[in-house]
């Protein structure tokens, strides 16, 4: 497959490294690959560094478009409320508060701020920003540097989990949503009002606290903290990070309304990656925060004199190249209509000289097309072919009585069930002995119905070719 553009997302997450490239082709991203390298800061440098590279030959990677995310509780976010008469010199008043939180002229921070929207009318400028000590991030710079990696944007887990969930800004305004990161020991919470970032607090779990009691406290203290309301509604809660599934399984009887983030992405996702998606959320939003131009939170908390430099003249191998796609898919288009063209002029030219023969030819070339619609036909016709019933009458037979479906999907072949049964762990052998059916594995977790007492199941097969 083609790719005209790719994007490569380096999460720092304790001592691993989470990494995903995001690719763009004519339609959409596809998400092409997830790996992660763990115990990297105390393992030799040049065995991490193979393995690295490993990952970026695989998919035929450049390394000039990484972005980096800083974990939580490295940065340091500030809401600032300015008044709107410092528009024209809001940077050098965010340069002025920065130098305000700085303790020590040796404790510096690397910073970037982003305006957030308001209204028309108002009187006050509501800014993010985002800050970071420059010993921590050029800590962080030396060592991705001994492993071959110089990215062209740092960001913080916030922002670009933030920027994946945003992806269609429109459908978020005048909404309010709560997301939460969370990893086996950790768990992030960030606020989202209207498509800007209000809150964000990252704190470690308790051995002895549940998922749901951690996560209901944190977010009490966000709405809080976001000023919610008795009225205000939180639209949804999404939840991301390793841990995620377990969590909405224990919070579900509470939250309603939550949900995975992998429900909201809308890249193209390979089967073989759609098991890490949920672990790779932040990696992936740190992806798709360099793929797209202007992302919902645009920053870099990258020194100006580090960042990758492109003049114009860096651009001219792409655009060559985009024409020389273009040229050849021209060709390929107009190919047939110009071939046709000149078979027209030459069977002219022979009709004039051979009137007599004319009309044979053009009942021989009638029957020819219309045979040709024929085979057309009939290959359709063929293609067509539906095994769907095929399918269901043969898992009428095999299922026991005490089992029902509720979901069967077909998506090319591969059959998705889910349903209850009185003992769903013996279905799989029966299925698998089904002579339309093969590789059938569980999908989640099969637990009990509290109502019916049966066995809840997701199975998922291929369809024997």
């Amino acid at each position: 497959m083609i790719y005209l553009k790719s994007s490569v997302g380096i999460e720092i997450r304790r001592d691993d490294l989470l990494i995903s490239s995001l690719q763009s082709n004519f339609s959409t991203g596809v998400f092409t690959k997830f790996q992660r390298i763990a115990g990297y800061p105390t393992r030799d440098r040049q065995e991490v560094r193979k393995e690295i590279d490993a990952f970026f030959k695989s998919q035929r990677l450049a390394k000039d478009n990484v972005v980096l995310g800083l974990p939580r509780n490295e940065i340091v976010l500030r809401h600032l409320d300015l008044p709107v008469e410092v528009a024209e010199n809001l940077k050098q008043v965010v340069v002025y508060q920065v130098q305000s939180f700085e303790p020590t002229e040796e404790e510096k921070f690397y910073f970037d701020y982003f305006q957030l929207k308001s209204s028309p009318d108002s009187k006050r400028i509501l800014v993010l920003l985002v800050m970071i000590k420059k010993s921590v991030l050029d800590n962080h710079l030396k060592v991705l540097d001994e492993l071959g990696i110089k990215p062209a944007v740092v960001i913080c887990s916030s922002i670009a989990l933030t920027n994946l969930f945003l992806q269609n800004g429109a459908a978020h305004e005048k909404k309010t949503f709560l997301l939460a990161d969370l990893t086996p020991t950790e768990l992030e919470v960030i606020a989202l009002r209207d498509g800007a970032l209000l809150y964000s607090h990252q704190v470690r779990r308790a051995r002895e606290t549940s998922w749901k009691d951690a996560l209901l406290h944190e977010l009490e203290a966000a709405a809080g903290k976001i000023r919610l309301g008795p009225e205000d509604d939180i639209e949804k809660l999404v939840l991301a990070g390793e841990s995620a599934a377990e969590t909405r399984l224990e919070v579900n009887d509470t939250l309603k309304e939550c949900e995975l983030m992998s429900s909201f992405i809308r890249f193209e996702i390979p089967i073989q990656n759609r098991a890490s998606l949920q672990e790779a959320a932040i990696s992936l939003g740190l992806a798709y925060t360099g793929l797209v131009r202007r992302p919902v939170l645009r920053m870099n908390l990258l020194p100006t004199a580090l960042r990758i430099q492109q003049n114009r003249w860096a651009f001219a191998p792409t655009i060559l190249l985009g024409l020389a796609i273009l040229m050849l898919l021209g060709g390929v288009v107009f190919r047939q209509s110009v071939q046709e063209r000149i078979l027209i002029r030459r069977l002219d030219t022979e009709s004039l000289r051979l009137k007599t023969r004319v009309s044979s030819v053009q009942i021989l070339i009638n029957e020819a097309d219309a045979q040709e619609k024929k085979i057309r036909y009939l290959e359709d016709l063929l293609r067509q072919r539906d095994r769907n019933l095929e399918v269901l009458r043969e898992l009428t037979l095999i299922l026991p009585a005490d089992t029902f479906l509720n979901v069967y999907t077909n998506n090319e072949g591969t059959i998705a069930l889910s349903g209850s049964s009185a003992s769903a762990p013996d279905l799989i052998p029966k299925l698998e002995k089904s002579p339309v059916l093969m590789n059938v594995v569980q999908r989640g977790t099969i637990f009990k119905d509290a109502q019916t007492g049966k066995d809840r199941f997701n199975f998922e097969a291929r369809l024997e070719r």
